[in-house]
């Protein structure tokens, strides 16, 4: 009986699929809510940024190089160092004009979709779009073990146990691309001491040598010694977290996100300084920005029981950009029931449609990225955010967000210098 029940929800599946598949075409945007933008992977993209990098580096890209290096000759430099400062919105440093770091900004780049740290830094280690590394989130169902991943730390939602303590290798489940192998010049990635030689950092650092850190000083200071450590030609990748973990506390709009920019940008000055003459391409730039809620933009999926019931797993995804499984046949009833419960909070858009728009990356698509973004996705307006909580889990308290297609979250500097 229960076999035949599978096979049963199994054919259901296959035809709220095709229905919704066999939908009228809509353009890309028609698919993307009224104002929300999308990234540009035509040439403005991170995405892009890394095309030139590789390509500049003896590598290989499939993607369009960046236009805004397209006066740039990548390979003449001895050093192509990328500063990442996760959650550095475009939005946010113009709110520095007088910093060393706007003083040299060159231009906005738009990140991935989603604007998020799982997504977007993933591109930056691999060089390729979301829809072709195929991590599409914080939270990512794991359809081929049944587990609901959090990505980074390489671990079930409602357990703090390591995948990786239960036999799972992460290069393998996560199908791990490092960019480093495919370049013609040594490699280096410099993170910071806590997550430096986790296994996802591992996986994704095959072919350069790690190094870590532990304060602002100490991050700076190890990018001057590895660029004047020797002449080998380099490419090095360096990334700072806290100014996001600040801003998810805090708020990226309170006193403790502009200090710590403040502190950040003084270091920043420093190393100018330290790497003079030193045949650097310095490139900085971030993997998102990140928006303020609310306590009337957070919406708990809990108090809506009929929602939840519809759910085959919990919310996958982010956020700002949550991924739904919903039960077989009930395709229709969720739709209703945002559009009338979560009107002017949500979006429910059918996620074939932002695959077959393009809002993950060009390209042939990863062959699990159909399974990791459900049959909906949950676009956000504004400031708006949905979580739920799975047992042993407590309630989302972070005020700094993203994932979201908003400017704040989707565009982010290019801040760069030859010295």
């Amino acid at each position: 009986m229960n076999q035949l029940v599978r096979e049963l929800s199994h054919i259901t599946c296959k035809v709220d699929y095709a229905l919704m598949m066999s939908r009228p075409v809509r353009t890309h945007d028609d698919v993307i809510p009224t104002g929300m933008l999308r990234p540009d992977y035509s040439g403005d993209s991170i995405v892009n940024l890394m095309s030139s990098i590789a390509t500049g580096r003896g590598g290989k890209s499939a993607y369009q190089p960046l236009r805004l290096l397209e006066d740039v000759p990548v390979s003449r430099f001895r050093n192509v160092l990328v500063i990442l400062i996760d959650g550095l919105g475009y939005q946010y440093l113009r709110r520095f004009p007088e910093s060393t770091m706007s003083a040299h900004l060159r231009g906005r780049l738009t990140s991935v979709f989603p604007t998020t740290t799982a997504a977007a830094v993933t591109t930056f280690l691999t060089g390729l779009a979301p829809a072709q590394h195929g991590l599409t989130g914080w939270h990512v169902w794991l359809e081929e073990i049944r587990t609901l991943t959090a990505v980074l730390p390489f671990r079930s939602r409602n357990s703090l146990e390591s995948l990786q303590s239960r036999g799972f290798d992460v290069a393998t489940l996560l199908d791990a691309r490092p960019i480093y192998p495919g370049l013609d010049v040594d490699s280096h990635v410099i993170s910071p001491a806590r997550i430096a030689y986790s296994p996802f950092n591992q996986a994704f650092s095959d072919g350069a040598r790690v190094h870590d850190y532990g304060s602002v000083d100490q991050f700076y200071q190890t990018i001057a010694d590895v660029v004047c450590a020797d002449t080998a030609e380099k490419y090095i990748y360096a990334y700072w977290s806290d100014l996001d973990h600040i801003g998810h506390q805090y708020g990226i709009d309170s006193d403790p996100a502009a200090q710590h920019f403040h502190e950040l940008d003084t270091g920043f000055a420093r190393l100018l300084t330290e790497l003079e003459n030193s045949d650097t391409l310095l490139l900085l730039t971030a993997d998102h920005g990140v928006i303020d809620t609310t306590p009337d933009t957070r919406i708990d999926l809990n108090r809506y029981s009929p929602l939840t019931a519809m759910l085959d797993v919990p919310l996958c995804g982010e956020p700002r950009a949550a991924y739904c499984y919903v039960h077989p046949g009930e395709h229709g009833a969720f739709e209703t029931y945002v559009a009338s419960e979560l009107a002017g909070a949500a979006h429910a858009i059918p996620s074939p449609q932002l695959l077959e728009a393009g809002l993950f990356g060009p390209g042939e698509p990863h062959p699990r990225l159909h399974a990791r973004v459900g049959d909906y996705t949950l676009l956000m307006n504004d400031k708006y955010i949905i979580t739920d909580t799975v047992p042993g889990e407590s309630s989302n308290t972070l005020i700094g967000v993203h994932g979201g297609l908003t400017a704040a979250e989707l565009y982010v500097p290019l801040v760069l210098l030859q010295t």
